[in-house]
């Protein structure tokens, strides 16, 4: 499944392109809008974006400008960019920047857009089966992370820790990457539910393999260090790699730098989540810190995400979980937990929360899984697509509220979970073949006939 961001200030075009893909895309899809260039940006902090079609020219700041933000947050991520006819020879140097997979005129047909981004799916897919192959490479060269290093980790989180100057020493002798002065991000993953027969190397070769996937997508903008444990678990410690570049002194750059990871380590293990899924044909599971960690409290802090890691991983699942240190209303899952019950919590869920946030990536973190395996999940029990089946009900929703209360149009389309009166419209009449005030009117005139026939047949009988 891939993410796409469609970023321009006219609302009109953004709102026809996300239409276009929900219904004329053949993949699996998640689809972001941004009006501006500042809501992209947000979006981007916060979300893995696989491919971003953006206006080249908005005010604030220029396509070009966003398109290099867009490679230090995600580098593998493809952008196509919309041009009006005098806009060629900037398309083009945008395009030799790197990353650009196409330039699409405004005025152009449906399905030139379409084929862009379809162009755009064919070259990550690609770059997935380059980095299968690199994979295999690295997995059979890579024996196992240096013992000194492993065991200086655990040394320099062992109770009593060691005072800081102990751990700079120790952190030089053993070539650390990661920096003893700083905190560090925690993430912990387990692999289970192994085929049966499946040799101790070839399962220490999964754990390898995984850590080398991470390592492709952290290294870009992280420093990380990961070694395995007992149980089939591997940890990771994560810092920005900002500092690296020379932010180290400057504080406000680097509260920056510790915020932007913050926001993005979530979708970083997500993708690494699915590539593990997909390359190795294994499921992984992680518990993700909720923040950066000093060293005084790395080795408590671990042993608890290690322990709510085993709470909710084990059963051959991905599960994807973001400690909180808030009680959590989300879904528990029992002990032998099956799909279908798992499948009746989401669909109570969206029932009960039509007009609030139904994101995938919402309703994934209520189950402790990711979007992506929700999505098949969903799709593999019910037969249809989680995005189908929430419009269904909203539609149901907006008929009740139609044919049985006076409220506005407006009002409906709210309470029914849409943005606008203007989509709901246009939704409500792409999927019941006339507008929600056609559907009002014809409800009335067959209650009205009703009423008249029983009042009919009524003084008949009398």
């Amino acid at each position: 499944m891939y993410r796409i961001l469609i970023v321009d200030d006219e609302p009109f075009i953004v709102n026809n392109i996300f239409q276009l893909l929900a219904e004329g895309s053949q993949r699996e899809l998640e689809a972001y809008r941004a009006f501006n260039v500042y809501e992209a940006l947000d979006c981007l902090a916060h979300n893995r974006i696989d491919v971003v079609i953006s206006d080249i020219r908005m005010p604030g700041m220029s396509g070009i400008e966003l398109h290099e933000r867009i490679i230090h947050s995600w580098p593998m991520c493809k952008v196509i960019f919309l041009t009006g006819f005098n806009e060629f020879d900037y398309a083009r140097k945008a395009i030799r920047m790197g990353g650009v997979v196409d330039y699409v005129l405004k005025n152009e047909d449906d399905h030139v857009l379409l084929e862009a981004v379809e162009k755009a799916f064919a070259e990550l897919d690609k770059l997935e089966e380059q980095m299968n192959q690199d994979l295999h490479a690295k997995t059979k060269l890579q024996l196992a992370i240096p013992a000194l290093q492993k065991n200086t980790l655990l040394e320099m989180i062992a109770e009593p820790v060691p005072a800081p100057k102990v751990r700079a020493r120790k952190f030089a002798e053993s070539d650390m990457p990661i920096l003893p002065d700083k905190p560090v991000f925690l993430v912990v993953g387990s692999m289970d539910g192994w085929e049966e027969g499946m040799s101790e190397s070839e399962r220490t070769l999964l754990l390898y393999a995984c850590q080398n996937i991470a390592a492709e997508y952290l290294m870009p903008t992280c420093i990380q260090l990961s070694f395995t444990l007992e149980a089939y678990k591997i940890v990771w410690f994560i810092q920005p790699g900002a500092w690296m570049a020379g932010a180290a002194g400057d504080d406000e750059q680097e509260q920056r730098a510790w915020k932007h990871l913050k926001t993005r380590v979530y979708s970083i293990m997500e993708t690494v989540q699915q590539t593990c899924t997909k390359l190795l044909k294994h499921p992984v599971s992680f518990v993700i810190a909720r923040e950066p960690y000093g060293w005084e409290q790395i080795g408590s802090r671990m042993k608890a995400l290690t322990d709510l890691l085993g709470r909710y991983a084990g059963n051959g699942q991905e599960m994807l979980i973001q400690d909180s240190d808030k009680p959590s209303s989300s879904y528990e899952p029992a002990d032998g937990e099956h799909a279908e019950q798992l499948i009746l919590f989401i669909q109570h869920y969206v029932t009960d929360h039509l007009g609030g946030d139904l994101s995938l990536t919402a309703l994934a973190t209520l189950v402790h899984h990711s979007p992506t395996y929700l999505s098949r999940l969903y799709r593999r029990t019910t037969g249809m697509m989680l995005s189908d089946y929430i419009t269904q009900e909203r539609m149901k929703k907006a008929r009740m509220l139609l044919e049985e209360t006076g409220m506005k149009i407006q009002e409906i389309a709210a309470t029914a979970g849409y943005e606008g009166a203007s989509q709901f419209n246009r939704s409500f009449k792409r999927l019941n073949g006339m507008t929600p005030q056609e559907y009002r009117e014809r409800s009335i005139m067959e209650k009205d006939f009703k009423k008249a026939t029983k009042v009919k047949k009524d003084k008949d009988r009398r």
